[in-house]
């Protein structure tokens, strides 16, 4: 889809579910009701890119206590829309051998990337390991076994971005969350 269709779809079709100040208050209320679980751990905060990198950098305008910061990038969409195979494009450098480290990425929809991160990082040593999210989506398709440890918000199963989360490539920047309406959600 390229980006004058992706506009007209967001400009016709497109529903913000949350503005951008359900967003902010979400994620400032996760933030402090999860802090007291890491604050004494010095945690290695694990950036799932593209799309937690909103995600993690608001969760750090709210969190005061020592961290480091890296990042993974491991997608199983590949610019689509449905995947289960997760594709690995970068490692953390950070060695987490004896580390506790929290996942952050945008939307917990099957937790097959979920999976696979969290396994690797326990494969590498890591002491412990937690997921925060933006959204979770409800729906009844399968899923890994493996459920979000925290999330900000809860959706339906619709094709949802904004706040971090792409369409098609696009819009990550968008203030809030849009959805499109079920029939173009590809579901």
């Amino acid at each position: 889809m390229n980006i004058e269709q992706a506009l007209t779809l967001h400009r016709e079709s497109a529903e913000r579910i949350f503005d951008q100040a359900e967003v902010d208050a979400a994620i400032a209320a996760l933030a402090a009701r999860i802090a007291p679980r890491y604050e004494n751990r010095f945690p290695v905060v694990l950036c799932v890119m593209n799309g937690g990198l909103y995600m993690t950098a608001q969760l750090m305008r709210h969190w005061a206590f020592p961290m480091t910061v890296d990042y993974v990038h491991a997608t199983r969409y590949r610019l689509a829309t449905l995947g289960r195979d997760v594709l690995w494009k970068a490692y953390p450098q950070t060695p987490l051998k004896d580390r506790f480290v929290i996942i952050v990425d945008d939307i917990f929809d099957q937790g097959y990337t979920l999976k696979e991160v969290r396994a690797w990082c326990l494969k590498q040593g890591a002491s412990g390991c937690e997921s925060v999210f933006l959204i979770r989506k409800q729906h009844q398709r399968p899923r890994a076994d493996i459920e979000a440890d925290h999330v900000a918000l809860q959706c339906d199963d619709r094709y949802v971005y904004g706040s971090g989360m792409d369409f098609h490539s696009h819009f990550r920047n968008l203030p809030g969350v849009f959805a499109l309406p079920p029939e173009l959600s590809g579901r």
